[in-house]
């Protein structure tokens, strides 16, 4: 994988086998079909932060299994719009959250003349925010028409019972035994961001590696501070 020379690192482990479908089948199903051969895909995907949107870009383009590939995520400070010229070359590219450059007219020229490149060389695009292509600030109505003409997904968002599974089989993975009663004191007392609850679950696993301990409600009530 190639990327930019700054601190932008991509998750190698991320899989899409990994993510629990939900109501997101159809869309697991699209994904999946993407390979190295795909051509001329533009894709939009959008969700609430905490629904694994950045995991779903970062193992579609590891599912891919190419060199040419490049994901962007535009929040990622020190980012300047001329970084995006050239980036047409890659076979996929994956931009993440354009919501942080809406509005930026700089920002947004750019954005435009990458799409139209991408398109013409027949390269693949997949771009994501948190909101759909009709709701975002953006302020060039050329790239709305642009972002609105791609193919777009709603990442819907898992439900309670859908992220306590999560946890307990990310848990299971770390060789930790989350108890159901743990699991769901944490969703209860902690946020339910997936980035947030992924956090807390390293947090418990380093924790209970230094103390020896098993993970209890006590014991993730003392490390969590909840």
């Amino acid at each position: 994988m190639q990327q930019l020379p700054l601190n932008i690192r991509l998750d190698q482990e991320a899989s899409l086998d990994d993510y629990l479908v939900g109501k997101n089948q159809i869309l697991l199903e699209y994904l999946h079909q993407l390979n190295a051969g795909s051509r001329g895909e533009l894709l939009f995907l959008w969700g609430e932060q905490g629904c694994g949107k950045s995991h779903l870009l970062q193992a579609t383009i590891n599912q891919t299994d190419i060199g040419s590939a490049m994901y962007l995520p535009l929040s990622e400070p020190g980012l300047e719009p001329q970084m995006l010229c050239g980036l047409e070359q890659f076979h996929w590219l994956v931009i993440d959250d354009i919501q942080s450059i809406a509005g930026q007219h700089h920002w947004e020229e750019a954005l435009f003349h990458l799409y139209n490149k991408v398109k013409d060389q027949g390269s693949n695009l997949i771009i994501a925010a948190g909101e759909p292509p009709a709701e975002l600030a953006v302020e060039l109505q050329d790239l709305r028409s642009r972002l609105m003409a791609m193919i777009i997904f709603k990442i819907q968002p898992l439900s309670d019972n859908d992220k306590q599974v999560l946890l307990q089989q990310k848990a299971a993975a770390k060789g930790l035994s989350l108890a159901d009663e743990v699991a769901q004191f944490m969703l209860s007392r902690s946020s339910r961001d997936l980035r947030c609850l992924m956090d807390s679950l390293d947090k418990l696993d380093k924790a209970s590696l230094i103390e020896q301990r098993k993970i209890t409600v006590p014991f993730v009530k003392n490390v969590l501070g909840l």
